[in-house]
């Protein structure tokens, strides 16, 4: 008889998720943490430095538009970023599906689910840059839903 590992797969992968969603970006971190060892800063990468234009804590009521901005995010070697806005699932069960609008730009837009009522929708704010290697740094928002 075969063993197989895992024999299913795709509950694995669920269940690790919140921890292996991080670990490319922590890969490249601690890259780059070993080339602040042996480089001079300025051949270096190093991390964006995630600025919100808002508040982290914010309230909201269902079916309200609540506008996202990492507007003020810089990079301390003038690299270019990326941003990623999205749904931290794990921290707000019970909501639903909570879809941001324009996700990957610097400004998002989310519409205040109707179930959401009495709950908190955490919102990650991903940043990468394109050094090498590439550095990512994270903001949380909070909606408190009234």
């Amino acid at each position: 008889m075969r063993e197989t590992y895992p024999e299913r797969q795709d509950l694995m992968e669920a269940y690790f998720r919140p921890l292996t969603r991080w670990t490319d970006a922590l890969q490249r971190d601690f890259a780059a943490r070993a080339d602040w060892c042996v480089l001079p800063y300025d051949r270096a990468n190093h991390p964006p430095v995630v600025a919100l234009a808002h508040s982290e804590d914010l309230k909201a009521s269902p079916g309200d538009v609540v506008l996202l901005s990492a507007a003020g995010t810089t990079d301390p070697d003038g690299d270019a970023l990326s941003y990623r806005w999205w749904y931290h699932e794990e921290t707000s069960k019970g909501i639903g599906p909570v879809l941001i609008a324009g996700g990957g730009a610097q400004d998002a837009v989310l519409r205040v689910p109707e179930a959401a009522i009495g709950s908190t929708i955490h919102l990650i704010c991903e940043v990468t840059d394109d050094g090498l290697p590439s550095l990512t740094r994270y903001r949380r928002v909070i909606i408190t839903v009234i």
